[in-house]
């Protein structure tokens, strides 16, 4: 598999030309699919994913999941799909979007172990606002407020145990703040970043990118 970028982008509501230094995503259907992350959901079935491997996408970006059997679900069925495209066994990796609100990192609904397709955990604190329909996220302090702050250990945590990397997500900091946000990141574990605007790439693949 190709090394992941330190800052991941979605491109969903983003005129083109595309941000560079970054793993871009786009959903499925996208004229811009070759080279990038497409976004599907556990709803997904074969005919699309066929259409999205034939159309050279790097990986996919599974959100909306809940458990390690989606996780399993999807992986079989890129199995079928690779297979009907030419393409390798195993060649297409998985990035799991989460708001956050996951099983137990050790339970049998958990993701470690349940494919080898699994690259990386991506917490959007975006998903979790929907679900919450939370207005904030932040205290006046600039600090998560308790269900952010929660979910955002739950995702870090439930990535060491899968053994894969995870990235942050970010409201919309810039300039020093978000410097600052993604230095106490990093130092905390996390790989890289979610960017939120095309701002705020280069500063996090910059900051993730140097060597702790």
């Amino acid at each position: 598999m190709v090394p992941l970028p330190h800052a991941l982008f979605e491109a969903t509501e983003t005129p083109f030309p595309l941000p560079k230094g970054c793993g871009v995503l786009v959903r499925a259907g996208d004229s811009q699919t070759k080279g990038n992350i497409v976004i599907v959901d556990t709803t997904i079935d074969l005919a699309t994913l066929r259409y999205i491997i034939g159309s050279g996408a790097a990986a996919i970006a599974l959100a909306g999941w809940r458990t390690g059997a989606d996780l399993q679900r999807l992986a079989a069925l890129l199995s079928v799909a690779e297979a009907e495209e030419g393409r390798g066994d195993g060649a297409t990796p998985v990035l799991a979007i989460t708001d956050g609100i996951l099983p137990a990192p050790v339970s049998r609904e958990g993701v470690a172990g349940k494919t080898m397709r699994l690259a990386a955990l991506v917490w959007d604190q975006r998903a979790l606002k929907r679900t919450l329909g939370a207005t904030c996220a932040l205290t006046a302090s600039d600090e998560w407020i308790a269900p952010f702050a929660a979910a955002r250990a739950a995702t870090l945590l439930t990535a060491a145990v899968a053994g894969v990397p995870a990235f942050d997500s970010f409201p919309d900091l810039t300039g020093a703040a978000l410097e600052r946000a993604c230095e106490h990141s990093r130092d905390e574990g996390f790989f890289g970043g979610f960017a939120v605007d095309t701002a705020q790439v280069a500063p996090i693949g910059t900051i993730y990118g140097r060597n702790r």
